[in-house]
């Protein structure tokens, strides 16, 4: 399933697709394996009654329409657990994939990634999280999803040359007043850049991607959400103005299912400050999509933007921000006040005494119910069979590299704090 499967393809994928077309009527020979001219008819007429592309191939969008549409009732599906294996895994896997919350391999094995995955699936579908597919789960998983067509995608490169208006890519041997066809895509670049292949030594370089700690979409949103000012509002309207319409909209749909909203939201952002704790999960999900889509030059321009323009407002994961304020004149004996977030604060957490106390002090006012919401996803998140008890137990337990998911969960707890929770949690942790 994760491959494409054609004419002459064979194997255990081929036998399974043959399955799903006989149950359907489509197919009435042997289930043997080998995709002849039999398997290529059944999946001509299966394109052509659900509206796909009739080419006889089965990529990702027929595979999901095959399995969404597959009269298997979610009763007769067994439940699976980690450590399950098999082809009802890998049609688990398929599902999730289709729906953006899972991005491993379809191999049948029921890891860690596919748990992770279907917990956030439960969490996004109001469903009990427990990583375990069972008939509820099976019947949401197996509910139609938007089917995902990504349009072929022209590499090109920015420069910094000024030019009055923007210019689409053209082959070499197409005549000048010819519209190119696809798979060429023209890419609109603000500041009167353009986007354009060349080989011309005199032209500039294209930008350098920063090292990888720079900041992501999901980072961007994390603080757009809180403070929404006009110069990150500009950087997020330049990213846009790189993007295709295609990714745009698959973006925005995909946004639109990631936070339940009835309407689809027309810009990067309306869409980034309605990021919230509830949808976190599935909003990332739609996040690292879209910059998975990104060409390396519109999310390096994305960064030196956003750098440029929010100096010290939370640019960067290591840096604590400062909140955005009037300019005035410096005074000396009133310095401003660093406010750090939780993320920037564990990495950087040596167990001193004035650490220990900030994240003490700031348990003690956060409400029971957000901190045992948090525990568990806390300890989801870090795979463990306790459930965490404190923050301090938290920061001495953090491991970003063997387990990413736990910055999700701390991201979902910043989101629950107050300023007012903030700015004491800094001024504590910053106290000498």
């Amino acid at each position: 399933m994760d491959s494409i499967l054609r004419q002459g393809s064979k194997g255990n994928a081929v036998s399974e697709l043959q399955q799903i077309l006989q149950s359907k009527g489509l197919y009435s020979g042997k289930i043997d394996g080998d995709f002849g001219s039999g398997t290529t008819n059944a999946v001509l007429k299966f394109q052509k009654a659900n509206g796909l592309m009739p080419d006889g191939i089965v990529g990702s969008s027929t595979w999901a329409r095959l399995l969404a549409t597959n009269p298997t009732s979610s009763q007769g599906l067994p439940t699976l657990l980690p450590g399950s294996k098999g082809a009802a895994v890998s049609q688990a896997q398929q599902l999730l994939k289709t729906k953006g919350y899972y991005q491993g391999r379809i191999d049948g094995d029921f890891g860690m990634g596919t748990r992770d995955a279907i917990a956030a699936f439960q969490l996004a579908n109001g469903l009990t999280v427990d990583g375990k597919v069972g008939v509820q789960t099976w019947k949401k998983l197996q509910a139609p999803v938007i089917a995902d067509v990504t349009p072929p995608v022209t590499f090109v490169e920015i420069v910094r040359q000024p030019l009055p208006t923007t210019t689409s890519v053209t082959p070499s041997t197409s005549p000048p007043e010819t519209v190119p066809t696809p798979p060429v895509t023209s890419i609109f670049v603000p500041s009167s850049t353009v986007s354009v292949i060349t080989n011309n030594p005199s032209v500039e370089p294209p930008i350098t991607v920063p090292p990888a700690s720079a900041i992501s979409l999901v980072d961007a949103a994390n603080s757009y959400s809180r403070a929404r000012s006009s110069n990150q509002t500009a950087a997020l309207n330049n990213l846009q103005a790189s993007v295709t319409p295609e990714i745009l909209q698959q973006f925005f749909e995909r946004w639109k299912i990631a936070s339940g909203l009835e309407t689809i939201a027309t810009s990067l952002q309306d869409a980034l400050s309605r990021y919230n704790s509830a949808q976190m999960l599935n909003q990332n999900l739609a996040l690292q999509w879209l910059q998975s889509q990104l060409l390396p030059q519109a999310i390096a321009q994305f960064r030196q933007d956003w750098s440029n323009l929010n100096a010290g407002i939370g640019a960067t994961t290591t840096t604590p921000f400062i909140l955005p304020t009037e300019p005035s004149e410096p005074k000396a004996s009133a310095p401003q006040l660093q406010l750090i977030n939780l993320t920037d604060a564990i990495k950087v957490y040596t167990r001193s005494a004035n650490q220990l106390t900030a994240v003490e002090n700031l348990q003690a006012v956060l409400p029971a119910m957000t901190m045992q919401q948090f525990f568990q996803r806390w300890s989801l998140a870090s795979e463990q069979k306790a459930i965490a008890i404190s923050l301090v137990d938290v920061f001495q337990d953090y491991d970003s590299q063997k387990f990413p998911s736990q910055v999700t969960a701390l991201q979902w707890l910043e989101k629950e704090l107050t300023t007012g929770n903030l700015e004491q949690f800094s001024r504590d942790w910053q106290t000498i």
